[in-house]
């Protein structure tokens, strides 16, 4: 005679395979790096990077840098590599005034990732960025204010 039914059993399986099956892609992608006040009239970025060890399938995710009253929305696709770098490019129109909180939302309208309020009012080539890469304690400490490294490592 089983301890435990039929049913139970299922929905237990159930939710351990949904529970491995979510964990293969979220969670390993970060906000690496952020330029809000960008030098010579540039326009914002932003940085991810890939913490695990397979691809994630950016389609249907988005950043979203948000500003009181001003939000500009970065739509993502393709793919990151594990370890890998990826930049999204703002608008050129967007007028920022160099302060903001940046969101890492994927295709379910989970947030994944958001950074501190930074603020960035020099309009030089310094921004704020994980050291090393990928670091991830939900901290303000997670960030420093160093020395543009778009699309590489940090710790170069």
């Amino acid at each position: 005679m089983s301890l435990v039914s039929g049913d139970v059993k299922t929905a237990l399986l159930a939710f351990c395979g949904l529970v491995a099956i979510c964990s293969l892609s979220l969670g390993d992608v970060v906000i690496n790096e952020v330029e809000l006040g960008p030098s010579d009239n540039g326009t914002v970025w932003v940085e991810l990077y890939n913490t695990g060890d397979g691809a994630v399938d950016l389609a249907g995710w988005m950043i979203k840098i948000e500003d009181e009253p001003w939000a500009g929305p970065i739509a993502l696709s393709g793919t990151i590599d594990p370890k890998g770098f990826n930049v999204a490019e703002g608008q050129s129109s967007w007028v920022t005034s160099g302060n903001g909180t940046v969101y890492l939302i994927d295709i379910s309208g989970t947030v994944v990732d958001k950074t501190p309020e930074l603020s960035d009012l020099e309009h030089n080539d310094f921004t704020y960025g994980r050291f090393p890469d990928g670091r991830n304690t939900n901290t303000r400490a997670d960030f420093f204010f160093m020395r543009a490294s778009k699309g590489r490592s940090n710790s170069v």
